[in-house]
């Protein structure tokens, strides 16, 4: 699965480095606990969680891994329970877990009692205050306490003195860093306040440090971000030569034609400045032996990868993880910049580490094209930090292309129809946590274990009415998705020299994008439906739920 980016931390401290790499998503993890832990069953989640205030040593990855264990091992129950009694102390890494368990089985009753611990504990820090006053504002409960309300209120005041637009426009010309990480902070921030912040700063002047961050947010894939850096740059002023610098970089590589024209149309206002020429689209994108380093996982069952580049570009090396969804796009991106050689990119560690999604490594056209067609994919919800870790890794001339045609010269209807179900078999093989696991998948896998016996398994002959009614009113509305996926693994499995597995998953997307082939017949289809089936079956016998958690959200 891929490594997934979460900004961690009031959205006010644009000036810190407010990135981590954090909890690995995709299918459930079955980890191993620390080593300073026994396995026993009979733990208690008392003891599970008095653990973490006894191991400040333990590492993320470590923390994570406990964490994993407790909602395994324990009822959501027993788990909740044990969370409501360590409420009077929200400090520290216990601190922290007792609040995630809290929002993963968030109801207003416990919400209302998280408050009522919140409003005894006046001296917790400003962070992890800020964390429970964003749950009980986002449930609608805040103004129940007047005094969290009015500690709200001082957090604002702290985001005015520490996050001020003036300290960040002199961290933007001062800091070697500061783009990328006042980039961050923008993102955390709700799209509708980012134009409020750029706004802001330009009535100051415009430095190199500040021209550079507007100018990669005319980038932004937010048309408002982007609208407002461009009016930014377009203010009267004199004539910097890095302004001109600026607009210069945005004719020549902006995709949008719109932007590109005013760009043009702000260099000719200049007497003396050339103004350069449209830029084509390249065809295709050029590899350059720039690139050092590249890695590529397949996918999740949410249709999720990562991409990890290390370039030079410049005279600078810098490493990027970017993490890609075939309907959404880049979802993510975290990056180090100024390293000194090839081996400090330790991103490429972390993720062979940490995933199990097969990965292939050192295939630069993979890479840049898989990365080009997620680019053309993305939409507001981008980061705004995209641009800035593509120049840094991208080779010049970088363009966002669709993603390319696994196999050019072979035709997928060549396969024999009769060999697919053994084809969709092995894919899926190949890809263990592609499963459906919504809650239509667990009721009729609970319905085919109390009409046939616990132990039977799924069948399609037997069981066509579920496998019809699971199709109609699930699998259906995810086919394109599934369609994409397997276009995305055809061109990793080609990279792979796994060719004939790749084959396979062409001609199931292939199949797939036609009328014809989407019905629950399909050996595609009949082979998901029966494995997530199975797989519900197995939770449930083990006590695992999700509609659980679904219905005590609800509530």
């Amino acid at each position: 699965m891929p490594i997934h980016l979460v900004v961690q931390g009031p959205v006010w401290q644009l000036n810190r480095p407010i990135i981590i790499l954090a909890k690995l998503t995709g299918a459930r993890m079955d980890p191993q606990p620390p080593d300073h832990l026994t396995s026993s069953d009979d733990e208690t989640p008392e003891a599970l969680l008095e653990a973490f205030r006894n191991h400040p040593e333990w590492t993320e990855r470590q923390r994570d891994e406990q964490l994993d264990r407790l909602i395994e091992r324990v009822p959501a129950d027993r788990l909740i329970a044990a969370a409501r009694a360590r409420m009077a102390n929200l400090s520290g890494t216990e601190g922290e877990v007792i609040l995630r368990i809290i929002e993963a089985h968030a109801t207003p009753d416990l919400l209302r009692e998280l408050g009522a611990a919140l409003v005894a504990q006046p001296q917790l820090s400003p962070e992890r205050t800020w964390e429970v006053v964003t749950l009980l504002e986002g449930a609608e409960l805040l103004d129940e306490f007047p005094e969290l309300v009015a500690r709200a209120e001082e957090l604002e005041e702290l985001l005015d003195e520490e996050g001020s637009l003036e300290q960040l426009a002199e961290q933007l010309e001062g800091d070697p860093e500061g783009t990328w990480l006042a980039l961050q902070g923008l993102g955390a921030v709700e799209p509708e306040i980012r134009p409020q912040i750029i706004e802001g700063l330009a009535q100051g002047p415009i430095g190199p440090g500040l021209a550079e961050f507007l100018r990669l947010l005319c980038f932004a894939h937010d048309p408002p971000t982007r609208a407002a850096a461009l009016d930014a740059l377009s203010q009267p002023g004199e004539n910097h030569d890095h302004l001109v610098t600026v607009w210069e970089s945005i004719a020549a590589d902006h995709p949008d034609a719109e932007v590109v024209a005013r760009a043009q149309a702000w260099l000719a206002s200049r007497s003396k400045v050339d103004v350069p020429a449209v830029v084509e689209a390249p065809h295709a994108i050029q590899t350059e032996s720039s690139i050092v380093r590249s890695l590529v996982t397949g996918l999740d069952g949410r249709g999720r990868g990562t991409i990890v580049l290390a370039s030079y570009r410049r005279g600078s090396l810098a490493a990027a993880a970017f993490v890609c969804d075939v309907t959404q796009g880049v979802c993510d991106v975290v990056g180090q910049a100024d390293l000194n050689s090839p081996s400090e990119a330790g991103l490429f560690e972390q993720l062979v580490e940490q995933t199990d999604l097969e990965v292939v490594e050192d295939v630069p056209e993979l890479a840049l094209r898989l990365l080009g067609g997620s680019v053309l994919l993305c939409g507001r919800s981008t980061t705004p930090t995209l641009r800035y870790w593509l120049e840094a890794t991208m080779p010049p001339g970088f363009r966002a292309l669709p993603f390319p045609a696994p196999f050019p010269g072979w035709d997928p209807a060549v396969v024999p129809f009769d060999e697919m179900s053994d084809r969709a078999q092995a894919v899926l093989d190949a890809c263990p946590n592609w499963l459906d696991a919504s809650p239509l998948t667990y009721e009729m896998a609970e319905e085919i274990a109390l009409r046939e016996g616990g132990e039977t398994l799924p069948d399609p002959k037997r069981d066509a009415g579920a496998y019809r009614f699971l199709f109609e009113h699930r699998l259906f509305g995810q086919l394109e998705l599934y369609r994409r996926m397997l276009y995305w693994m055809a061109s990793f499995w080609q990279a792979a020299g796994r060719e004939h597995l790749g084959q396979s998953a062409l001609a199931l997307a292939w199949q797939l994008s036609d009328a014809q082939h989407s019905v629950p017949s399909h050996p595609f289809t009949v082979a998901l439906s029966t494995r997530s089936l199975k797989t519900a079956q197995d939770n449930l016998r083990l006590g695992i739920d999700p509609r659980r958690t679904s219905r005590s959200m609800e509530a």
